[in-house]
């Protein structure tokens, strides 16, 4: 981590961390978030991408080219591993965007927390859904089915160069399918987790 920060030209004594009023727009926005994905299956843009913009033009404006970069980089950080899933795996844009917007408020290291605590929340969520949806029984079935098909598209991939993910159209009304999981609850319950654990113990790198 120190190596990358090197390499971006990022004074280490400027990385302050995200002051609470920060994690309080962050709740509010992936809160927001969590209420049009379970009503309509959707992030919207009007969303995601104004906080994106703000969070990169606010710290490039506080703090200089340090503060610009540490914002970009946190936007990496939170939000690829998210495209690189809505790429493979079928996972969604707006929850890629959303958490490019995350980290570009919350800088590189608390990324990689929000990040952790995102993806544990995911896993809960998703083995609760299973549990309500088909019983205990069903959950390692279905994890190992989830680990298969990302596999096969990983595969896919990388022999085409495409995927076979296909956006619908905004005006598009969608249906939602049998195994649906949204996924803004998650980032929602992960980004407070972040926000706890990063004013306690601080950095896990």
């Amino acid at each position: 981590m120190t190596l990358m920060l090197a390499l971006a030209d990022v004074s280490l004594d400027t990385l302050t961390a995200p002051p609470a009023w920060v994690w309080l727009l962050l709740l509010v926005a992936t809160g927001t978030a969590t209420v049009t994905d379970l009503r309509t299956m959707r992030i919207p843009n009007w969303l995601t991408l104004p906080l994106f913009a703000l969070g990169v033009s606010y710290w490039g404006t506080t703090a200089g080219l340090s503060g610009l970069t540490n914002s970009l980089l946190g936007a990496l950080v939170a939000g690829g591993i998210f495209i690189g899933a809505y790429i493979l795996a079928g996972g969604g844009a707006g929850d890629a965007k959303l958490m490019l917007a995350l980290g570009s408020w919350v800088g590189l290291e608390p990324s990689v927390v929000v990040v952790l605590g995102v993806t544990f929340a995911g896993f809960l969520w998703s083995v609760l859904l299973i549990i309500r949806r088909q019983g205990v029984g069903s959950v390692p079935l279905m994890l190992l089915h989830g680990l298969v098909m990302t596999r096969l598209e990983f595969r896919k991939v990388l022999r085409s160069g495409v995927t076979t993910v296909e956006a619908p159209a905004m005006d598009q009304p969608l249906q939602r399918p049998e195994q649906w999981m949204p996924y803004a609850p998650a980032i929602f319950v992960g980004t407070a987790a972040g926000w706890w654990y990063w004013s306690i113990y601080g950095s896990v790198v």
